[in-house]
């Protein structure tokens, strides 16, 4: 039972979509299935090409296009279109547990906290490809302890609306990590909870493709946060970077070095492969750690992306 300060809470329910016919369906159905069902579900639409709003209109939401101005833009519209003085994310490839929002509920009685979130699970577990990225992203082991966090992904949150605002919204600027900045701002002076009972399964991404775009926006969004906000090892795994410039010179070495120099440095990288391959498949015994080394010889070359995302966001604050 919640204390009387508690159950006067507005909660509303935010769900960004762009062409996800394959999930929104299970997305929604999660959520009208709570425990604690919420007052009212926003639904922002990227102008989806597919099937989506047809899915989305057999469920009694209340949809809004937004013409695809980013991921801040649009949770920006998604809460501005809310009435709850609650609310909660859920992307539209996720599906929440039927305690999610009655497991998060009594946190928000205490006037500190500004935000819950909790384990994201990856229920597509028969792509190779996104089995690998969950267990190196720290998604299969995930804590099962109440504590603090610094930052929380949009995939799984709720929030204060007058902690949002506080903190100046989504910035809609960002290419991604618009959740990392504002959770991050928010953090500074408030608090976050993970709790452990607040469950969302989440699909991830089902190829390499898919996987290596959202790996280049993501490095661009920390390149904009590190204008932003300055070097903060809270935004990104700095040995990725160390990684590609290692690999950089080796091939430079190829034509300007010794034969043994270009031999020394790939066999550094190598050995440092096979050495995490070999421990990642030890934790998690599973045959996809095989991609370590595609992955993180594309990505390592990738990260460089975050110079990119930097030298954008000096121009935008030059230009304002």
């Amino acid at each position: 039972m919640l204390p009387d300060n508690c159950r006067k809470n507005i909660v509303s329910a935010v769900v960004l979509t762009k062409n996800s016919a394959l999930t929104v369906k299970k997305t929604l159905e999660s959520i009208f299935s709570q425990h604690r069902i919420p007052d009212e579900v926003v639904v922002v639409d990227g102008s989806s090409r597919d099937d989506t709003l047809a899915i989305v209109s057999n469920f009694p939401v209340k949809v809004v296009v937004e013409p695809g101005l980013g991921y801040g833009y649009a949770r920006n519209l998604g809460i501005k279109e809310a009435r709850g003085d609650l609310i909660f994310f859920i992307d539209s490839d996720c599906y929440a547990e039927p305690h999610w929002i009655e497991a998060v509920l009594p946190h928000f009685c205490d006037p500190d906290v500004a935000g819950v979130t909790g384990p994201t699970h990856l229920w597509n577990t028969e792509d190779g490809v996104a089995r690998f990225i969950a267990q190196v992203g720290g998604r299969v082991h995930m804590p099962t302890e109440e504590k603090l966090v610094k930052i929380a992904p949009t995939m799984n949150l709720a929030l204060r609306r007058k902690a949002v605002t506080d903190a100046g919204g989504f910035n809609a600027n960002l290419v991604r990590g618009e959740d990392t900045e504002l959770t991050y701002k928010i953090t500074q002076h408030s608090k976050i909870i993970y709790e452990p009972r607040a469950v969302v399964w989440f699909r991830g991404s089902p190829n390499l493709t898919k996987a290596s775009r959202k790996c280049l926006d993501h490095f661009i969004g920390v390149g904009q946060l590190f204008a932003i906000h300055g070097f903060n090892r809270s935004f990104v795994r700095f040995n990725l970077m160390l990684r590609g410039i290692i690999l950089i010179i080796a091939l430079l070495s190829l034509f300007i070095a010794p034969w043994y120099v270009p031999v020394a440095l790939f066999l550094l990288l190598l050995a440092e492969f096979i050495g995490k391959t070999l421990k990642a498949y030890r934790r998690y015994r599973d045959k996809c750690v095989v991609y370590y080394t595609v992955f993180f010889t594309l990505w390592s070359l990738l990260s460089f992306a975050i110079i990119y995302g930097f030298l954008k966001e000096k121009r935008l604050e030059r230009r304002q």
